[in-house]
């Protein structure tokens, strides 16, 4: 990417640089209702209006882009708040299923006595003979 940038940035600049060096005469600029005028080289009056323009370009495709902005932030908020409910939720239902596996365990030294359910209801014993 930065090598695309360069071959980009090179001539842009070397451009630059010719068009200063081949225009170097005088220019007076002046605002009609003001009584103000300024004489500036002619590349100097150019590149500063390039500048300005690109600039003013760029804060207008930047603020177009606003809703798209809002939007994907909008979104990414919103799977942040659903990804800590989710965690949320498998943290309740392991919890959930560690109280139904200790209440289904078998207490030691009742071999005989019905098991208890998640539910209460007891179950009949069954030997084995």
């Amino acid at each position: 990417m930065r090598f695309i940038a360069l071959i980009i940035a090179v001539p842009i600049a070397l451009a630059a640089v010719l068009f200063a060096i081949s225009n170097r005469g005088l220019v007076t600029l002046s605002l009609w209702p003001l009584p103000f005028t300024l004489e500036v080289p002619v590349y100097l009056a150019t590149l500063v209006a390039l500048v300005i323009g690109f600039l003013a370009g760029g804060v207008v495709a930047w603020n177009a882009q606003r809703r798209y902005r809002r939007r994907a932030r909008r979104s990414s908020d919103r799977v942040s708040y659903l990804e800590r409910e989710l965690k949320e939720t498998q943290a309740r239902a392991a919890a959930a299923e560690k109280r139904l596996a200790e209440m289904n365990r078998p207490l030691s030294g009742t071999a005989g006595l019905p098991a208890v359910t998640g539910s209460g209801a007891a179950l009949p014993a069954t030997t084995v003979h």
